[in-house]
C-alpha cells in the first residue's frame, strides 16, 4: 500500500476508497498546514499531491527520508518546490503538463474581453449610478502578441486566429513552423512584439532567463491603447516599470492571474499595482486552470501519474529527470 498525502485534497470519499482497492492510500489534508504539521504528515508518505499552500524547503524535505515523490497539481511545480532542492534530497517532482491548458488559454480571452471591454469599470460606475458609457475597440482584425507559443499559447492563438481573424505575432525560442503556416502567424523579436501588438499576452514559464523579462523598455514600446495580460508567473514582468506605464497612462492597462506574492501581501511593494484604479489593472487569484473540466482532468492525471510510477518505476511527467 502505497501512502500519499493530498493537500487541498479534491478527492471525494468514493474515489479514495476505489484508490485503496489499487493500492493507493490517500491522506486528505488542508491547504494550509504549518510546517511540523506537514512534517508530521508527510513522516510514513512516500508521496505527496500538492494543492495546498507549502513550499517544501531544505529544512523540511531533510526530515522526509521515506518521503520520495512531490506530485504538483498542476503545471506550475515551482510554487511549491525549487528543482535544484529536490535533487538535492533525491525528491522527484511530477506535474500535469497540458492538462489544462484549454482553460488557461479561454481563461485568456475572458481577461482581455475585461479589459478591453471596460466590463469593471461599467459594473463599478452604474451600481454607484455614473452612467457613463466608455469605448472600447473590436478585436476583429487586431494584432495579438504572443510571447511563448507552447501549448498554452497555441490555443489562444487558435481561438483568435478563429473567432477574431487576429493577426499573431509570436515571440518564442523555436521556429513553430506548424503554427506559422496554420494561424499565418510570424515570429518577431520582443521588441517588435511589444511594439506592433494591439494586446500582448504572456504564457512563457518562469526562469532564470524570463524573470522580469518584460521590463520598461519592452512596456515603453506599446501603443497607448495596449493591453498586456499575463496568465504565466507575475515575475515574468518587472512590478516597478509595471507601475510606472500604468501609472502614467502610457499603456491602457493590464491583467494578472496571480501576483508576485500569493495570497497578495499588502506589506510588499508589489501590491501598489493593486492602489491604481479598477480596470487599469486586474488580479485574479492564479485560477485560470480552475475550470471544472480542467480540474477534473488534472486530479485524474496526478493518480495516473503516480500509479505509472509505482508500475514502472518512471511517469512521463517527470520533471527533474
Amino acid at each position: 500500500m502505497y501512502k500519499i498525502l493530498f493537500t487541498g485534497c479534491t478527492l471525494n470519499e468514493h474515489e479514495i476508497a476505489e484508490l485503496k482497492e489499487k493500492e493507493l492510500q490517500i491522506i486528505p489534508a488542508k491547504k494550509d498546514l504549518t510546517e511540523n504539521e506537514l512534517i508530521s504528515c508527510l513522516e510514513d508518505c512516500i508521496a505527496v499531491i500538492s494543492n495546498g499552500n507549502e513550499y517544501y524547503t531544505p529544512e523540511i524535505l531533510s526530515k522526509l527520508p521515506n518521503l520520495k515523490i512531490i506530485q504538483f497539481y498542476g503545471i506550475g511545480y515551482s510554487k511549491c518546490i525549487d528543482v535544484d532542492v529536490a535533487n538535492k534530497y533525491n525528491k522527484i517532482i511530477m506535474n500535469t503538463p497540458k492538462v489544462n491548458s484549454y482553460s488557461v488559454a479561454e481563461f485568456t480571452l475572458g481577461l482581455i474581453l475585461t479589459l478591453n471591454q471596460k466590463l469593471l469599470q461599467h459594473n463599478e460606475n452604474t451600481r454607484n449610478g455614473i452612467w457613463e458609457e466608455k469605448t472600447f475597440f473590436d478585436l476583429k482584425n487586431k494584432t495579438i502578441g504572443i510571447a511563448g507559443m507552447g501549448h498554452i499559447g497555441t490555443i489562444v492563438a487558435d481561438i483568435l486566429y478563429k473567432a477574431f481573424n487576429s493577426k499573431i505575432l509570436f515571440y518564442d525560442k523555436l521556429a513553430k513552423e506548424d503554427e506559422q503556416n496554420k494561424y499565418h502567424a510570424e515570429k518577431v523579436s520582443l521588441d517588435r512584439l511589444f511594439k506592433e501588438s494591439d494586446i500582448v499576452t504572456l504564457h512563457l514559464p518562469l526562469n532564470d532567463n524570463t524573470r522580469n523579462l518584460v521590463g520598461y523598455n519592452e512596456l515603453s514600446l506599446m501603443k497607448p491603447s495596449s493591453y498586456l495580460i499575463n496568465t504565466a508567473r507575475a515575475e515574468i514582468v518587472d512590478s516597478e516599470a509595471l507601475y510606472d506605464v500604468l501609472n502614467k497612462n502610457l499603456i491602457s492597462g493590464c491583467a494578472f492571474d496571480g501576483f508576485y506574492e500569493e495570497p497578495v501581501n499588502l506589506s510588499k511593494n508589489t501590491a501598489k499595482l493593486l492602489s491604481l484604479p479598477t480596470g487599469k489593472f486586474v488580479l485574479t487569484p492564479h485560477t485560470g486552470y480552475n475550470a471544472v473540466e480542467g480540474d477534473s482532468r488534472v486530479k485524474k492525471m496526478c493518480i495516473n501519474n503516480l500509479l505509472q510510477f509505482f508500475n514502472t518505476g518512471t511517469s512521463n511527467s517527470i520533471v527533474n529527470k
